[in-house]
């Protein structure tokens, strides 16, 4: 071997101890540093008289492991991993390699240990091993074989046994290879693959898993390992099954309802529209509807109110259209739709109402007919009984005549007078109820009709001491009413209201309220009084035979006049009375029912 040049000799025996970036120490058989260069001290502080274990490790006594020790009683050099502190008490890790340096008689009498830190690099191991082992799924390292190298903690406490093993044994207990295995494509094509599959658990639970596969390559591109990353999946499974379930029901509820249902998406779509909504807009089934069709067939607004209020919108009769133009009248109920606070679409109900309209009519009808029935009856009775006066008027007169006796005569003729009158007013008021009167509607403010009989009984109010209390609903839109026909009604409600007060204590301080409003869709007139009230039989008789609790006074028309007035609106009238504390006559006017205005 040729010799290197002197000063190059030189310099490696004086200068590269010193100059290598290793630590290097020398150790005596008492475990005492006795030389050590440069970076050693610069990593390790003053060493000078001290022991080993003291310098590298802060100890008082030797190591339980010591690498020096057995170095010098076995004479072979020893690699080792090896934690320490450094002369700021800070914890290193380095790899060190023990020489033994022979003496005389091949006799170890030093040992040189040459150290190199890996401190950073046990710090990105440690993380890395920390990453893997605490990943939130489970992840292991299979190789071209399919056997599982490493598993990480999550998969390791899964299962009882895997390092070593088959990944399609210990996973899914097969004796074969899965024929559509993620690591298999991945090994094949170095790409990475996704995959569902079905891990069975020795407690007998199977599990299914996501998995994914990547290829570990090494800095050449190579690779025989692959990276297996696997996600329980078991429960959104069940959850999609459940909400797959829970829509194949909702959508066979949907379709079964005897009641049309229309959804409509936030962009418009009709995403639902069932066998009753094709049928009742008599469209075929597998015809797409669009928005636009679905508004000319529904009321004037009604989508428009759906979309941009915030509640549920009501109508108890609407006028629909079906596709061919035919009207119908349906009961419609209509909400938006939210979610998370936000819009996502509107949905509505149709259910057809023009059997029960018709039975609706139909009965009104005949509750006419029989009223009118009741009243000829009733008209009957009562000229029955002023004939019998009229026959008592005709016996004072004629006795008056044979006597001379002028008061009787008198007394005769006033009688006559008198009930002819009556068979006057009752013949009048009911030829009046039973002739037929056309409707005439026109757009107007049911509050201003109530206004106008409030002003026309002004005097009579302050003539019988009642104080009147009025609460309207100023922003009610306008109805296709009657006016003069309402003003009527209202008029024989608030004479009736009047009357109430005859007979109660002169103390009681006399008040009627009225009030005008609008509750889903039908408009309500009330009128309350805490007069004299009615007592259950009379209420029982209100509505028929030209009852009146007025006597002579009243003709017992004209309730019965107000109820077939509301009647040819499409409305009703109802009372609450209490004998004693007063009553609240309510007539209800259900836009759905109102009459048409002719053009």
């Amino acid at each position: 071997m040729k010799e290197p040049p002197k000063d190059l000799k030189n310099w490696i025996e004086k200068e590269l101890f010193h100059a290598a970036p290793v630590f290097i120490a020398a150790l005596d058989k008492q475990l005492n540093i006795v030389y050590a260069n440069d970076a050693f001290k610069a990593k390790f502080g003053d060493w000078e008289d001290k022991k080993c274990f003291k310098v590298y490790k802060g100890r008082d006594s030797v190591c339980e492991d010591c690498t020096s020790r057995f170095a010098f009683s076995k004479g072979k050099t020893s690699v080792s991993e090896q934690t320490g502190y450094d002369k700021n008490g800070k914890l290193i890790h380095y790899i060190k390699y023990t020489v033994p340096v022979f003496g005389e008689n091949n006799i170890v009498d030093y040992l040189v240990e040459i150290s190199t830190e890996t401190t950073r690099f046990k710090k990105v191991e440690e993380e890395y091993k920390l990453l893997f082992d605490q990943v939130p799924c489970n992840v292991m390292i299979i190789d071209r074989d399919f056997k599982i190298v490493r598993a990480n903690k999550q998969a390791q406490d899964m299962f009882e046994s895997l390092k070593g093993e088959y990944c399609y044994s210990a996973l899914k207990d097969r004796k074969e290879k899965c024929i559509e295995c993620t690591a298999r494509q991945t090994f094949e094509d170095g790409m990475q693959h996704t995959g569902n599959h079905a891990w069975k658990l020795a407690d007998g639970r199977t599990l299914n898993m996501h998995v994914i596969t990547i290829p570990l390559k090494n800095e050449n591109g190579q690779y025989d390992l692959v990276m297996e990353m696997a996600v329980d999946i078991s429960k959104t499974i069940k959850l999609q099954d459940s909400l797959a379930a829970a829509h194949n029901y909702l959508e066979s509820l949907i379709n079964t309802s005897m009641d049309g249902i229309v959804g409509i998406s936030k962009r418009g779509r009709v995403e639902v529209f069932n066998s009753a909504a094709r049928s009742l807009f008599n469209i075929d089934q597998g015809q797409i509807v669009s928005q636009e069709e679905i508004t000319t067939m529904l009321p004037k607004g009604f989508l428009a109110q759906v979309s941009e209020g915030m509640g549920h919108v009501y109508l108890p009769e609407a006028e629909l259209k079906k596709s061919n133009g035919e009207k119908f009248y349906g009961r419609l109920s209509g909400n938006k739709l939210q979610g998370h606070g936000e819009k996502i679409g509107m949905a509505f109900s149709v259910h057809d109402i023009g059997q029960m309209k018709k039975l609706e009519k139909e009965k009104i009808e005949a509750e006419r007919m029989a009223i009118v029935g009741q009243t000829v009856a009733g008209l009957a009775h009562g000229i029955k009984n002023l004939i019998n006066a009229l026959d008592g008027g005709i016996y004072f007169l004629k006795s008056g005549i044979g006597k001379g006796d002028i008061k009787r005569i008198h007394k005769g003729i006033e009688t006559l007078v008198r009930n002819i009158d009556r068979i006057r007013l009752f013949s009048k008021a009911f030829l009046n109820y039973s002739r037929f009167r056309t409707i005439t509607p026109a757009l107007s403010k049911p509050g201003d009709i109530v206004t106008e009989v409030v002003e026309s009984f002004a005097a009579k109010f302050s003539e019988n001491k009642i104080s009147i209390k009025v609460q309207i609903d100023e922003h009610m839109a306008l109805a296709p009413i009657d006016y003069e026909k309402i003003h009527e009604c209202v008029t024989n409600l608030f004479g009736n209201a009047i009357d109430a007060f005859v007979d109660v204590d002169k103390d009681r301080k006399k008040k009627i309220w009225v009030k005008v409003y609008e509750e889903e869709g039908s408009i309500y007139i009330e009128v309350r009084d805490n007069g004299c009230g009615i007592d259950k039989d009379h209420k029982q008789r209100l509505f028929s035979k030209f009852f009146t609790t007025k006597g002579l006074e009243g003709t017992g028309i004209g309730l019965l006049m107000t109820k077939k007035i509301i009647q040819e609106h499409g409305g009703t009238i109802s009372v609450l009375s209490k004998k004693g504390e007063g009553s609240i006559f309510r007539l209800r006017l259900i836009r759905g029912r109102l009459p048409k205005i002719l053009d």
